[in-house]
């Protein structure tokens, strides 16, 4: 597609706008470090994607009681703890972006590597490969940011060494393993912002039993956006779900949260695992109150020697016997699929045998 005038324009001019030489991290600027997947490289060596975000808290209330208002909320009439909770999950919307930053991060082995300078939108990105000794238990792989002398903050970023082979099970967050309830968008949003966090009962259980098989590793692959990965993070550690990886949706707007780009977010995060990972073995695991299903039956058809099991949470009601099971998944092996109402009625035999089958 060949390029208007405006465009290039555009371009050059956000080129200018970068500094060209990079600037150190202020202490009045946070790094965000996104977790990321780390694969075996050559010489015995790991590489690791180091995916951070450098930006600035502002306080802009007026954004909040916007906000607010749109959800027909009166912050004054808010508990207190109500009302940190929706500053805090919030915030990352209400920052600014900081450009021509140098971020340099540290290994656990005391070797020191720098990003290039953040660009658009404060990010920056890089892959570096470390010494496998960098690897910790479960596969995670500790850095941090080496800040001037005076910043006394530690912040820590990680990502997860998958092996080349074992079992991946990529999760969705919400409804799936976490009550959300997407199909009513009010209380989606109450959910999202204001509650406390209500995880789906016996769902973490039966996630423990499958991590307890050596070289599984879990990817939370969701809609939601960037900018509620602390909050997520501490939801699957304080419910008790295995650690994993985070796939969110860049989103920049508060008005534009779970659109139709949900779907070709998590298809494009997915096909990207399974394409790094040709050997490994992967259980989807979804909810039916979205296109979870149609999703995973398109990835088990173009990847029928990876995709070995499908799980989907009925959250929609439509029953075990649903005529859109049947229509969905109607050319896969009635034994690659399942729907299941609760953790209890979710068949772990059936599930291990398709992983140790297939």
């Amino acid at each position: 597609m060949r390029r208007t005038g405006a465009s290039r324009l555009g371009g050059l001019l956000a080129i200018l706008a970068t500094p060209l030489v990079a600037a150190p991290v202020k202490r009045d600027e946070n790094i965000l470090f996104v977790p990321t997947v780390a694969r075996d490289a050559q010489d015995g060596r790991v590489r690791v994607p180091i995916e951070a975000w450098v930006h600035e808290h502002e306080p802009r209330r007026g954004a909040m009681r916007l906000f607010a208002r749109w959800l027909d909320l009166d912050l004054g009439a808010l508990e207190a703890e109500e009302r940190e909770r929706f500053s805090a999950r919030t915030q990352l919307f209400r920052v600014d972006s900081e450009r021509g930053k140098a971020v340099r991060v540290r290994f656990a082995d005391g070797s020191e590597q720098t990003l290039p300078r953040t660009r658009d939108g404060g990010r920056s990105r890089a892959e570096m490969d470390v010494p496998a000794q960098v690897v910790g238990s479960h596969g995670r792989i500790d850095f941090e940011a080496v800040l001037p002398p005076e910043d006394t903050r530690h912040i820590i970023g990680h990502a997860w060494h998958v092996p080349a082979t074992g079992l991946s099970v990529v999760s969705d967050i919400d409804d799936t393993i976490k009550h959300s309830h997407v199909g009513d968008r009010r209380e989606l949003l109450l959910n999202t912002f204001l509650r406390a966090f209500d995880a789906a009962p016996g769902m973490a259980a039966r996630y423990r039993e499958l991590a307890a098989a050596p070289g599984t590793r879990f990817h939370y692959v969701s809609s939601s956006p960037l900018q509620l990965l602390p909050a997520l993070e501490a939801f699957l550690a304080d419910a008790g779900f295995p650690a994993g990886s985070l796939h969110l949706r860049e989103t920049t707007s508060l008005l534009r949260l779970w659109r139709s780009e949900s779907r070709a977010h998590k298809h494009a995060a997915i096909v990207a695992l399974l394409r790094d990972f040709p050997q490994r073995r992967f259980v989807l695991v979804g909810d039916s109150g979205g296109a979870d299903p149609e999703i995973y039956a398109d990835l088990a058809r173009a990847h029928p020697r990876q995709v070995v099991a499908i799980a989907i949470r009925d959250v929609s009601g439509e029953g075990l016997d649903a005529a859109r099971w049947r229509s969905v998944f109607a050319d896969l092996d009635a034994g690659l699929w399942q729907v299941f109402t609760d953790a209890d009625g979710w068949r772990q035999d059936d599930l291990a045998r398709a992983t140790t089958q297939r």
